[in-house]
């Protein structure tokens, strides 16, 4: 991509400025481009191909980025779908195969694919209710960041009736690749004390807020306090029951067996960059990941996609 935003804006614009529905937008410092169908309407920008909004026709938003993000290049948006990769949250909570992958003096929390420019590769119109937007990183083309290995990362995401978020790593190094992903999605709620979240019943999960000790959950999750765990073995249907909204959104994934969930309560929210005090409450993050003990190990040649579907009904 040029340096020069305008000559950026230019391109993109010549490419795909006449296709119904997509438009060029600058939020400050930052790309981004606006999506609207008969289905949907979604903002996705060229740093990080990260998707900051999606709601369906008819509904309110389904996910959620917070009014206080500034939009400054090399910092990541608070909400929407950032990308996690090559690690997951600090970088020396990762496996140390996975640590020894990137040389960096200052690692940023989840990696380094969410703060740094993609390539737009593709936007097809697939019919009147779904848009597909293809976006390419290569670990080469990735400046600030020394990594020792070579891959391609490609994501699309398709914003129709269902939101789909395909994220596809190929590496193409002659060495094993190691490496932790998330997609660190933040879903919109009406008041987070009114929800319900079903699918983790009977799992066991780490309690990130207790020390990082060993629980199990009985029965569905609610959230009354500071919440930061991580469930193994969490490859099926997710329910967010959502009462004040009366609706439920499901998830459900692939190429995954791990699922992050954070909600940072009253006291953490006042600590947060780019979150207002009371956005807690309208936020829930459950993250499709690969972390941990589901961390990739990924042989030349060869790739990995982890894919995640978002779908909305009503409830009486």
């Amino acid at each position: 991509m040029p340096s020069n935003i305008a000559e950026q804006m230019q391109q993109l614009y010549s490419r795909y400025g006449e296709l119904p529905g997509v438009h060029i937008e600058l939020h400050k410092e930052l790309l981004a481009i606006r999506i609207e169908n008969q289905a949907a309407v979604a903002t996705l920008f060229l740093q990080g191909a990260q998707l900051a909004n999606y709601t369906p026709k008819d509904q309110e938003e389904l996910i959620w980025c917070s009014e206080s993000s500034d939009y400054r290049n090399g910092q990541s948006l608070r909400g929407g779908i950032p990308i996690c990769w090559p690690w997951f949250g600090d970088l020396e909570r990762n496996p140390p195969a996975t640590q020894k992958m990137v040389s960096t003096d200052n690692p940023p929390p989840h990696g380094f694919a969410r703060v740094l420019p993609w390539q737009l590769s593709d936007i097809q119109l697939v019919d009147a209710q779904r848009t597909d937007v293809t976006f390419s990183l290569k670990t080469s083309d990735s400046e600030g960041y020394t990594a020792a290995f070579d891959c391609n990362l490609e994501v699309v995401i398709s914003i129709g009736v269902t939101l789909a978020v395909k994220l596809t790593v190929e590496n193409l190094s002659s060495e094993t690749v190691n490496f932790a992903t998330a997609l660190h999605s933040y879903f919109s709620v009406g008041d987070v004390e009114h929800v319900t979240i079903n699918g983790f019943e009977d799992l066991e999960y780490i309690d990130c807020v207790n020390d990082w000790s060993k629980e199990r959950q009985h029965g569905a999750v609610t959230i009354d306090k500071e919440t930061d765990r991580i469930y193994q073995g969490s490859n099926k249907e997710i329910n967010i029951v959502d009462q004040d909204r009366k609706r439920v959104i499901r998830i459900t994934s692939d190429g995954s067996n791990s699922t992050v969930l954070w909600n940072p309560w009253i006291e953490k929210s006042k600590r947060l960059s780019h979150f207002d005090d009371e956005d807690y409450r309208n936020m829930l993050c459950i993250e499709t990941a690969n972390i941990g003990d589901d961390s990739i190990q990924l042989k030349p040649g060869a790739s990995h996609s982890l894919s995640l579907n978002v779908e909305c009904a009503t409830i009486s």
